[in-house]
């Protein structure tokens, strides 16, 4: 993500095509590695967590990251990590936009303009 959002800044698209080009080629090659419940037993009680999308073994794709089990024995908290990533996301697009977020937000909230319906 830091390399994505110094291209992006940068406007290098043909750096960002690279970068996913390096990416997808890295992936490929962990095709074989999948979480699977006896991975997971060989932890200290850890929790499979992922922002989403994963892709499931079963349920989404053929061969997955994450076996089906594992990925519903977990289900609950994954879905609550998922559920932060628009305000990642947004916080990223305003760091990349804003000179100064600070001063932005502070100059938002003593508008006090309502965000929110209620």
């Amino acid at each position: 993500m830091g390399k994505r959002t110094e291209l992006l800044r940068a406007r290098d698209t043909a750096g960002l095509a690279a970068l996913e080009k390096d990416a997808l080629a890295e992936n490929a090659r962990h095709t074989d590695w999948e979480c699977t419940a006896d991975r997971m037993q060989k932890t200290n009680s850890a929790l499979y967590m992922h922002c989403l999308p994963a892709d499931i073994t079963g349920v989404s794709c053929a061969q997955g990251e994450v076996a089906a089990d594992v990925f519903e024995a977990q289900r609950d908290a994954t879905y609550r990590e998922a559920s932060y990533k628009p305000y990642i996301i947004a916080a990223m697009v305003l760091l990349s936009k804003a000179s100064d977020p600070v001063a932005l937000l502070r100059s938002m909230a003593e508008q006090g303009t309502r965000r929110t319906r209620g």
